[in-house]
Order: C-alpha cells, then structure tokens, then sequence
C-alpha cells in the first residue's frame, strides 16, 4: 500500500461520520479536538457520541449526508454499506476513511503534545503494533516536548530574533536554530533555557519581549 502522511487543519470543516458505534466512536470523537464539524449517521449511537457536541442523524446512511463534507468515515459494521460510502466519496473526490479495509485515508494513531502531534501508521497492516508504538511514544514524550515546541514557536514569532535573523544567510539561520534547540536539549531532555536560546540565535531578551 502505497501512503504518505499528511497533516490536515480540519477546524470548521465537515466531516461525516456513517457508522456510531465504540470503533466509530474511536476514529471520530479526536476529530472533535481539531475542531471538525462530525456529522454522525446511524440509527443508533454510542453513549460516547451521545454525549459529544456533534450532529447525529439518527437513521441510515443517504449519498447526500456527504455533500460539502472534506472526510468521510465508513464505519458502520456493514460491508455493503461501508462500500457504498466509500463509493459516494471517490464520486465527490473527498478522502474515505474505512474501519473494515482499506480505504482512500487513514487516521492514524496519535500522541499530541500542545502543538507537537506525533503519529504513527502501519499503512492498515497492523494496528495493534501501531497502538503499541502510540504508547511507548507516550511514555517518552511529555508534556516538556509540547512545552518546547511552544516555547520554539514564540521565538519564532519573536520581534527580537527576527531582527537579529534578519539579512543572514539561510545557512547561518538554520545553524543558529539548531544551536538554540541543542541549548534546550542540553541534556537530552526538554528545559525552558529561553535566555541560551536566545544567545544562540544572536537575539537578546528585551528584544524578544518588545
């Protein structure tokens, strides 16, 4: 199976979900987190999508619940059904998520660290070895690697090191930025060493807070 991974910002955008029971519930609720607007579509429902702030339509599945969707997720248990989702998307040129088979996209599983997402995909082959992965991940990346990736992000939007960047070479900025992260990777671990880091990129404090 031919994959590549693709990080997609979903806030505000359909999604349809044909399916609502614990491994429809599993592939869909995260979605929510992105701030997806799940659209949910089966007779019945799980007490978890119940209760999720979502649109559910409780009745079978119809080729219009796709319309305006971006992703569509094919998890109803039902083969015949899920085929004919799966269908309907490759009509309308949106991706499918399949729970039963392959299908056009998969979500994969995922650690998320404020800003830092992690993922990990078997292309479908395997996803109790990608759920094992996830939880390895989960006990080595904290909450200080989200914590980093926060603190490297308002750096970057920093007016002081803008201005210390600004006319270098891409060569040297990219030193510099790997000098400021190995100043707060400094023993292997994560640490709010902001004012090394700002040595490191050539920019002082009360520029970056200016």
């Amino acid at each position: 199976m031919s994959v590549t991974p693709l990080v997609v910002d979903l806030a505000g955008e359909r999604v349809v979900c044909a399916g609502a029971g614990p491994v429809a519930a599993a592939k869909a609720l995260p979605l929510l987190d992105a701030g997806a607007d799940l659209v949910v579509v089966a007779p019945e429902a799980s007490s978890a999508l119940r209760a999720a702030p979502l649109t559910w339509h409780q009745r079978a599945y119809q080729p219009s619940d796709l319309d305006g969707a971006i992703l569509a997720i094919a998890a109803t248990g039902t083969t015949s059904v899920n085929d004919q989702v799966a269908r309907d998307a490759a009509a309308r040129r949106i991706f499918c998520v399949r729970t039963d088979g392959h299908g056009t996209a998969a979500l994969p599983a995922a650690v998320r660290r404020g800003p830092l997402l992690l993922t990990v995909s078997t292309s479908g082959q395997a996803p109790a070895l990608a759920r094992r992965v996830r939880e390895r991940l989960e006990d080595e990346y904290g909450r200080e690697w989200g914590e980093l990736a926060t603190l490297l992000g308002e750096l970057r939007a920093s007016a002081g090191v803008t201005a210390a960047l600004k006319g270098i070479g891409h060569a040297e900025r990219r030193r510099r930025w790997h000098a400021a992260l190995d100043a707060l990777l400094a023993d292997g671990r994560p640490n709010a060493d902001r004012h090394a880091a700002l040595a490191a990129l050539g920019a002082f404090e009360e520029q970056s807070l200016s």
